[in-house]
């Protein structure tokens, strides 16, 4: 049994991880498409969609804090 906690913590702990190190790339991409042309943002959001919403949508889901666990078993 603490064995599987412990798999389990440290599953978590490698989700936050993994979570803090995208957010940080968000923030980096944010800063630099403020600082990029109104032209190539036009052309951008020609090719994706909704660009800023659709990383509004991603960042919070990357900002969570619940857990869904599915444990299988014998």
């Amino acid at each position: 049994m603490f064995q599987a906690f412990s798999i389990l913590t440290e599953a978590r702990d490698e989700d936050a991880r993994k979570r803090q190190s995208l957010l940080k790339f968000y923030s980096d991409t944010e800063k630099c498409l403020q600082k990029v042309d109104d032209k190539f943002i036009d052309l951008l959001e020609k090719n994706v969609v909704n660009i800023h919403d659709k990383k509004k949508h991603h960042r919070a889901q990357l900002e969570r804090k619940e857990y869904f666990l599915l444990v299988a078993g014998k």
